[in-house]
Formats: C-alpha cells, structure tokens, sequence
C-alpha cells in the first residue's frame, strides 16, 4: 500500500489552511482568544467549501484511439481521446491531463449528455524518431483557490511509433549480394552445385558422386571434387556508443542507414541479420540482434534504439567482434557509424569478419561530401545526406 499514490493531493497552501483550522479553532477555544477562534473557523470553511469541490464521482468512459500507430520521423500524428458518457446523468465538462511521451498537456473534456461520445484531438511530437507512450489521461478536480486536487486515471497507454526516415533502393540491397550469390570459394567439398575437378576414389566416398564416363576410359574409379558455394547472408551493424558519433545528427543518419538497407534486404527475401550495439529492448551477443520478419517489426525495433553515453558501451570494434563471432556464415558486413571513427578502427572491425567476407563502412557526417575509398576488402563510403547512400552504393558495386 505504500506505493500506491493517493487520490488527492493536497497543496502546500492546503497544508496552510489546515493548520490555521487546527491551530485557531484550538488556540481559541482552549484561551478563549476570541480572534483566533475566528480565523480557525474562516481556515476551515474554506477547506472544507474546497474540499465540496472534490466530491463526486466522475462517470464515463474514455479511450485513446491512433488512426495509425506507425508514422515516420517529421509526418504528423494526431491522437483522438475518445469520451463517452455511458451514464444516466449529464455529465459536465472536466480538464483532464493527458501524458505525451513523458510530456503533460492539459486538456479539455467537454460536457456530454447521456450516451452521447465525442473526441478531443491532440497532435502528437513525431520530429524525432522513437518510441511515444501515450496517455493515460486523469481527470483532475480542483478547487478555485488551489488549496487540493483529486486525480483520478481514467485510461491505459498505448504506444507510438516514429519510425526512423529511409531512402528507397530500387536495386537489392546492393549488386554485392546478387554478384556473390553462388560464387565457389577456395573450399573443397565433395557435395555441391558447383563441380570443380576429377580425383580418385576413396574408400568411404559416396559412389553416387563416381564419373562413370572417366572411370571408363582409365580403368580407375573417379569421383566428383566439388566447391561450396557461397550463400548470402547479410549482417547490418550499427554502434550506439555516443564517442563514435559527432552529434546526435549523425547517430540519426546512421540509423536511417540500417533501417534503408535492412528494409530492402527483408524485402527482397534475403536472409539478413541487423545487430544494435547497447541501448536496446532485445539483447543478443554483440548487444541486441533486432526482428527481421518483416519490415514493420524491423522498424519498430530502431525507433526505439538510442545513444549510450555510458563510458563502458561497447564501441564498433567490440560490437563487430561479437557479431563476427555469432555470426560466422557472413558474406556482406555493412557498418554504420559516425564520423569520430578512424579508419584505423574501421579496418580493425572488418578484420573480425572471415576472410573474403565483403565489409562496406557507411560513415554518417551530416553536409559532408559524399566519397568511396577501398582498403583491401573494405569500402568505406562517407555520405552527408540519406540521399546518398543510394550512389554510393552503386558506386561501391564497381570498386
């Protein structure tokens, strides 16, 4: 029970009233001082005429209704608080407090005949991407004077999704993965669907694997020697340590990064993992591995990851050497960071990943101009705005 709030709250001006309530009618009548008998008696009919404001029990039924629960960064959201009087009586107007992601606003609920049910509109801040919890919405009674008020929760919560701003990549993800869709590795296997060369038989071989044709003309059993394939699988890590980013400016470009070439990725039906450093819901080796079913879960996910400012966060060498090693069947690695990491740090992250694993760094300064370096098997790609990670992309491709 301690934990619980009370209903009414009273003012330190409450407070006041009270004690001169207390204090005068006591004083005044233990030594018959007649002028503070006088100003307890005052203290307490003003109490108790504020407290009549208090009485009464609010009827009626409210909802919080969002037309669409999802919505990117910088497009409007409007929020209905639905009333409904569901009582016999009229029901009159009351000022309701409504919470907004953390933030109060007071609003105005109006006067409702019996069965009748109206809506209040409320725009929600949708400027930057994350996760809003609306409501819930108490009815507040006050008295004229502010001496108490009586709160009463009359609603639940319902949550809203800004979803980080994306660039449309009319191509997969990008040509990387389609030009290394099936391509042999250095990797010898005797089952496959690429056939490599011819060797001998072996005791313990599969003899469904024995060329016949050959077998024929030598004399000798020989057997199919086969390269393993290689098969897509795309990993999208980003770093949420606040030192690896100039300006939360950055840190919101590089997510829209992930979420751009994670959202083409799911799309396209290409088997795609999405990893966030510390800071998010759903944790995973190498800080949190995001939902990929579907483009929706994946973008709720990002809208609500967010900085770490924590001096033990793990920067974007930790992160990927974790990733690297929970995910070692990697074939395209893109890294997404801001602009405080060096290239140094960047190929010290790439080197976690297995030989021949593709690495393409996408390092978010915002107005910088857009550029594409190769070091051995890293790109590096650095774009000023969203728009560019599109021609970069395309231009990577080719180097």
């Amino acid at each position: 029970m301690s934990g619980r709030r009370l209903p009414v709250a009273v003012a330190s001006s409450g407070w006041v009233v009270l004690g001169m309530a207390l204090v005068g009618l006591g004083c005044g009548i233990a030594f018959g001082w007649t002028e503070l008998l006088v100003v307890g008696l005052v203290a307490l009919v003003v109490a108790v005429a504020a407290a009549g404001f208090l009485v009464g029990r609010s009827s009626g039924r409210i909802e919080i209704d969002v037309l669409d629960r999802r919505v990117v960064a910088g497009h409007a959201a409007t929020v209905a608080v639905r009333v409904t009087n569901d009582g016999a009586r009229r029901r009159r107007a009351h000022q309701a407090e409504f919470v907004v992601g953390g933030r109060t606003e007071l609003i105005h609920l109006p006067a409702l005949a019996a069965g009748e049910s109206r809506e209040v509109l409320v725009s929600a801040p949708t400027v930057r991407r994350g996760v809003i919890t609306l409501g819930p919405v108490t009815i507040v009674r006050r008295d004229p004077i502010g001496l108490a008020r009586r709160e009463s929760v009359r609603s639940g919560t319902v949550e809203l999704y800004v979803h980080p701003t994306i660039v449309s990549l009319p191509v997969s993800t990008t040509g990387l993965l389609r030009d290394l869709e099936g391509i042999p590795t250095a990797d010898l296997t005797d089952s496959d669907m690429s056939f490599h060369a011819l060797r001998p038989y072996v005791a313990g071989d599969d003899r469904r694997h024995i060329h016949w044709k050959s077998t024929a003309k030598t004399g000798a059993f020989l057997v199919r020697q086969f390269e393993q394939t290689r098969r897509s699988h795309l990993i999208v890590l980003q770093s949420l340590s606040a030192a690896d980013y100039a300006s939360e400016e950055e840190f919101e470009l590089a997510v829209s990064v992930v979420a751009s070439i994670g959202v083409r990725a799911v799309a396209d039906g290409i088997t795609v993992s999405v990893f966030a450093g510390e800071g998010t819901r759903r944790r995973a080796q190498g800080g949190a591995r995001l939902r990929v079913r579907t483009p929706r879960e994946l973008l709720d996910d990002l809208s609500g990851i967010e900085e770490s400012t924590t001096p033990r966060a793990a920067r974007l060498p930790a992160v990927a050497r974790a990733v690297g090693e929970s995910a070692p069947d990697a074939s395209v690695v893109f890294l997404a960071c801001g602009s405080t990491v060096t290239a140094r740090q960047l190929r010290a992250a790439a080197s976690h990943f297995a030989t021949g694993v593709e690495v393409v760094a996408v390092v978010a300064e915002p107005e910088a101009e857009a550029t594409l370096v190769r070091i051995d098997s890293l790109r590096i790609t650095r774009i000023g705005y969203l728009d560019d990670l599109l021609r970069t992309l395309t231009r990577a491709v080719g180097v």
